[in-house]
């Protein structure tokens, strides 16, 4: 193989890498910032009689939450007023620490973002300058999301398998503290997000990333073909 052939497939390879990272960063922030999802999770996993929050506070809540993720709220507190009318702060220091730690993941996940797209489009220019050499560029994306695909396809057997050990490990390596181990007892914020919440959301992101990949591998498997004559 030339030296250019692998040039190109070395392009193709990274233009694969840039593209699934920028597709999970661009659903984590989207997933991250939806009050609408944070609401119907909530209410499924998260009921009223777990939580103590009333039924009516619950879209305000998510929204807080979403608002605060996505940087358009400065606060992650929530207040009511309780049947006695007694106005309620709903999180304790911690609590606000553990989210400012959140929020920062977040943070670099749009940032992650950015550079995942400045990356594709100066791929992109390079992948146009081997047009020539555009099948082997096409074999080199494919190769990197199948590979791409065989990681999240092992993580997501782990997460079947042990959820909650895939889940405190990513946290160990999240945070530089023990502030996300919270108590049910005490702590609203793990009684509204309880382990079958992040299931759930991670059923939803996982999903939605492989079937993102699986069409990059079919495209760039019909545009092989295509090519090769």
């Amino acid at each position: 193989m030339t030296s250019r052939k692998l040039l190109a497939a070395l392009c193709g390879i990274l233009l694969s890498l840039a593209a699934a990272v920028a597709v999970l960063a661009f659903l984590l922030d989207g997933m991250g910032g939806s009050a609408p999802l944070m609401h119907s999770l909530m209410q499924r996993h998260a009921p009223p009689e777990a939580t103590g929050l009333p039924q009516e506070h619950y879209p305000a809540m998510a929204e807080m939450i979403t608002d605060y993720l996505s940087g358009r709220e400065q606060t992650f507190q929530f207040s009511f007023a309780d049947s006695d009318g007694v106005s309620r702060q709903c999180f304790r220091d911690y609590e606000q620490q553990h989210m400012a730690d959140v929020k920062v993941l977040f943070d670099l996940c749009r940032g992650v973002l950015l550079m995942s797209v400045l990356a594709l489009l100066a791929l992109g220019g390079g992948a146009y300058a081997l047009r020539d050499q555009r099948r082997p560029v096409a074999q080199g994306f494919l190769a990197g999301v199948l590979g791409v695909l065989l990681a999240v396809v092992a993580l997501a057997v782990w997460g079947v398998l042990d959820f909650e050990g895939l889940f405190v490990l990513f946290h160990r390596l999240s945070f530089s503290n023990d502030l996300w181990q919270l108590n049910p007892q005490t702590d609203l914020l793990i009684r509204l997000m309880p382990l079958n919440f992040f299931i759930h959301y991670a059923a939803l992101l996982g999903g939605t990333w492989l079937g993102a990949l699986a069409l990059f591998a079919l495209a760039a498997r019909h545009l092989s073909k295509r090519w090769k004559r």
